[in-house]
């Protein structure tokens, strides 16, 4: 009389064998899928919250220079305290406008008009009013502002990037 297949040691082997199997598998599958998609889940174009400086440090009107310092984590690895940019800010009372140094034609660093109110970009004349609207130049567009809160007497800044050169305002990652 023949061994029924699922309790013969054969059947157990094979059982043990196709589950090890499948587990195995899992085991290296879900890591790998992991990596892959880690790229796609840090939510490109989105901004994230970074600590500026004190409110009290900003005078009413003046605009200010402020570098961003804040951990940069990719999908693989972490550097600590790095640059993620800067951003001119201008209080008005509680609360505080921001807008990116970079400016939208080509990149180049805004700076504070030495003549007038207002900023200007050395590299190609583009010029802005001290509210960010382009006066003139080449730049395609006003200077891209940036959403700014305040906690416990802290100036937040939601850095993003934006992409140059064209009129609309697209964020990149």
């Amino acid at each position: 009389m023949p061994d029924d297949p699922k309790t013969s040691r054969r059947g157990a082997l094979k059982t043990i064998a196709t589950v090890g199997g499948v587990v195995g598998c899992g085991a290296l599958g879900v890591p790998a899928a992991r990596l892959l998609l880690a790229p796609a889940d840090i939510g490109a174009g989105a901004g994230r919250w970074t600590r500026a400086l004190r409110l009290d440090a900003l005078h009413e009107g003046e605009p200010k220079r402020v570098s961003l310092i804040a951990d940069r984590r990719d999908a693989w690895t972490l550097e600590k305290a790095v640059e993620l940019g800067a951003v001119w800010l201008v209080r008005g009372g509680e609360t505080v406008r921001a807008w990116s140094v970079t400016c939208p034609h080509l990149g180049c660093a805004v700076q504070q008009s030495g003549t007038a109110p207002g900023f200007t970009c050395p590299c190609h004349d583009s010029s802005f009013d001290p509210e960010g609207r382009r006066l003139s130049g080449p730049s395609p567009r006003d200077l891209d502002s940036l959403s700014t809160r305040v906690e416990t007497g802290v100036v937040l800044v939601e850095y993003r990037r934006f992409r140059q050169g064209i009129p609309d305002r697209v964020s990149v990652g």
